[in-house]
């Protein structure tokens, strides 16, 4: 309210002032005499002491009354915090999509979910003719493969005494390739399906063939999910649970177009709960998204974070805390300090106690409790952070005087 009272007696002071003038001319055709007005509260438009443009110059009156605050401003904002909204996901090899990979039925279960298991236990077995089949078909490989083996080492012998002819021994060489190379490949067919080295070895020494499939965790973990039923037809790459390692977490943050420029590979981040900071987790950023997540219309952050005492946990939504600066020479200027003339912001640069200069400022975004310019100032410059809607009036009326 004060610059409206400021307002209020110059106003009243230019009317008396032009009557006195219009009485004056009109009462005597002589010279008028000059009139020089006197008063702390006369504004330097009219005292005869015109005031250089953009320059707002108060009186002691006005200095005692307005009692301005100024902060100099900082150049180089070094490090400032961005808040972004983050979502918690499974990390990349701590989760296991478990499926089966052959036609089949499931013959046992022997973890539910929630239970803890360890890399390579047994989680299910499947009973399928089509893995009976494999099975034989590497049995007879490796018989093939054998009986090959010892046939071209008996040949070998029966050249080197001259008593078969070299022909029989390439021919006898060439079904040997094609008797190992037959193994190999029914032997990567069931590895390709699971079977661990160890059971593909106990086939060789089993008296029967055991058409059930063993499926086994390649994490350890928790069973998170279960898909099946004891007893249950089951398909091909047919899902039957998911185990989950929640030592480590993936998070993504959601970063507006323009934080994002200013965000980089490495920037320390602190994660918390949405709701109060209990618990709190450093971190790193990852890596960043070149495109914009067309479903949030933002820029998507990726952090690999720790746990702590399980937290937090995939589908959770958690706050991130970005630490990240600016490149290059950047002046911070108080939003308290910043307002609009027009289009254009500006702000009041002290030059003395009494007189500010309302200068133009190109900002380029907003941080924390900052605008950031990278021209119209320079570091160690203050600027008037109170009464800025006093100055703004008093600097339209010094304009206006002056015209």
């Amino acid at each position: 309210m004060i610059h409206f009272t400021f307002l209020r007696k110059r106003t009243r002071f230019l009317l008396l002032l032009s009557s006195f003038l219009f009485l004056s001319a009109c009462g005597s055709k002589q010279t008028p005499t000059e009139v020089t007005p006197t008063g702390n509260d006369i504004p330097p438009s009219i005292s005869g002491q015109q005031a250089e443009p953009g320059l707002v110059k108060l009186t002691p009156q006005e200095v005692n009354e307005l009692k301005i605050k100024v902060l100099p401003v900082s150049g180089n904002v070094s490090n400032y915090q961005i808040s972004v909204p983050g979502m918690v996901f499974p990390s990349p090899n701590h989760v296991s999509i478990i499926s089966t990979p052959i036609n089949g039925r499931i013959s046992r279960i022997t973890v539910h979910e929630g239970q803890a298991v360890r890399k390579g236990q047994e989680l299910f077995s499947i009973e399928s003719l089509e893995f009976g089949n494999m099975v034989s078909e590497y049995l007879q490989a490796v018989s093939e493969e054998k009986y090959q083996t010892s046939r071209l080492q008996r040949l070998e012998q029966l050249v080197e005494q001259t008593i078969s002819s070299k022909n029989e021994l390439d021919r006898t060489q060439s079904d040997y390739q094609r008797a190992t190379t037959a193994a190999i490949a029914a032997k990567a067919k069931l590895k390709a399906i699971g079977v661990p080295d160890h059971e593909i070895e106990a086939y060789k020494v089993s008296e029967q063939i055991d058409p059930t499939l063993k499926i086994h965790s390649p994490i350890s973990g928790v069973l998170d999910q279960r898909t099946v039923e004891l007893g249950q037809a089951v398909n091909a790459l047919e899902t039957l649970a998911r185990v989950l390692n929640n030592n480590q977490v993936l998070i993504r943050g959601y970063v507006s177009p323009d934080d994002s420029r200013f965000i980089h590979e490495g920037d320390s981040v602190k994660i918390t709960q949405r709701q109060g900071d209990q618990l709190v987790i450093p971190a790193i950023i990852g890596s960043i998204n070149p495109g914009i997540d067309e479903t949030n219309r933002s820029v998507v952050i990726n952090i690999l974070a720790t746990t702590q005492a399980g937290w937090p946990k995939p589908g959770e939504n958690v706050r991130l805390d970005i630490s990240t600066s600016t490149a290059g020479q950047v002046i911070a200027i108080p939003l308290e300090a910043l307002t609009y003339d027009g289009n254009d912001a500006i702000v009041f640069v002290q030059k003395n106690e009494s007189t500010y200069e309302k200068r133009v400022v190109q900002v380029s975004g907003f941080r924390d409790k900052y605008a950031l310019a990278k021209t119209g100032l320079a570091p160690g410059e203050r600027l008037a952070i109170s009464q800025i809607f006093s100055l703004k009036a008093l600097s339209r009326y010094d304009r206006i005087s002056e015209e």
